[in-house]
């Protein structure tokens, strides 16, 4: 079974503030600085999901306070939904389409993935 402890390289196109209307992509250039290449720009290490109840705020800026607000930001297709159109998002732009109760079970599950020695 999967040890929910991978990471990856991403850019999610996360917004320099929570707020979805008029939002901008967070001025932060990510591994750009260590890349040099424009298709790095905004990427950043993207942690495991264990233990994330216990981790927020969420995303490399902190923009996120909750896990509902990161779950929105997903659901909405990531910064392409919240009208962020950056040429090397690796999201694809649709929308998740879940549901509330689909977003609540998925928090639910998030939470499963704390280890109590860390609660």
């Amino acid at each position: 079974p999967s040890r929910w402890a991978e990471s990856e390289m991403e850019h999610l196109g996360i917004p320099a503030e929570s707020m979805t209307a008029n939002a901008t992509i967070d001025p932060d250039p990510g591994r750009y600085n260590i890349m040099q290449t424009e298709e790095r720009k905004h990427f950043f290490k993207t942690p495991t999901v264990r233990n994330v109840a216990l981790t927020a705020p969420y995303m490399h800026n902190g923009v996120y306070a909750t896990l509902e607000e990161v779950v929105d930001f997903y659901n909405r297709g990531g910064g392409w939904g919240i009208g962020i159109e950056e040429e090397y998002q690796t999201l694809p732009p649709d929308p998740l389409g879940l549901t509330n109760r689909e977003q609540e079970a998925l928090i639910a599950f998030m939470h499963t993935l704390t280890d109590s020695r860390f609660q």
